[in-house]
């Protein structure tokens, strides 16, 4: 009797041990990363909302209730500033905004002040109005397709007529274009992008044919294409 027992044990002990069902690992899954450099910026820009009640306040005092509310890390160009005309040390601010976007606040703030804004890296700049725009770009635009003639193809009538029925001639058809020259698109560009640049040093656009040549600042470049977007064609 011991014999088989000894014998059942070691044949148990052959077995291999069946596992039970596999539990979920208990490694923290990797959170997604957050945004950093100028995207984590224009992030808190355009999402982030503060309240600000300032009355003739330094720029300085103003700048560094900022960067507490928004936690940006936000840097005075005074240099650039100055040696645009300006002078940072002697600009105040009064605005008083109750949740508000950061970015909205800001642009309120410094509106009429030739200040602007920039981001490099990590760091969101106060800068002169000039320094803010940037250099100009040269972009070549096509205007061809928005110069195209627009045919209108009305239907027939559909009327009997008795058989002495003679029909009046059919009107020339009109041909219609949506925009005669490239010159009338240069002057509505003008007109509707790129507001108090077009006299900046170094800003031109001129015409070829059906081409639009434009040296401007990128954000101007943008209102552009987002202009020529919505125009009929």
């Amino acid at each position: 009797m011991t014999k088989f027992i000894t014998v059942a044990l070691i044949g148990l002990l052959a077995f291999p041990v069946l596992a039970g069902p596999k539990t979920a690992s208990t490694k923290p899954r990797a959170s997604r990363k957050a945004p950093t450099g100028a995207a984590a910026i224009a992030n808190v820009l355009r999402s982030r909302k503060i309240t600000i009640d300032l009355k003739s306040a330094p720029l300085e005092q103003f700048i560094k209730y900022v960067r507490v509310v928004s936690g940006l890390n936000i840097v005075v160009l005074k240099a650039r500033i100055e040696k645009d005309g300006g002078d940072a040390d002697a600009i105040e601010i009064s605005l008083k905004v109750k949740d508000v976007r950061v970015g909205d606040a800001l642009k309120l703030a410094l509106e009429g002040k030739e200040l602007g804004l920039k981001i490099k890296g990590n760091v969101l700049l106060i800068t002169s109005k000039k320094d803010a725009l940037g250099k100009p770009v040269l972009k070549i635009y096509s205007v061809a397709h928005l110069m195209v003639p627009i045919r209108d193809f009305p239907a027939r009538d559909m009327h009997i007529y008795p058989s002495n029925y003679e029909p009046p001639e059919e009107p020339e058809e009109v041909v219609n274009t949506t925009y005669e020259s490239s010159e009338e698109l240069a002057e509505l560009v003008r007109n509707f992008t790129g507001k108090d640049t077009w006299e900046n040093e170094g800003v031109t656009i001129s015409v070829f044919r059906r081409h639009l040549f434009v040296r401007t600042y990128p954000h101007v470049h943008r209102e552009i294409a987002n202009l020529f977007a919505r125009l009929p064609h």
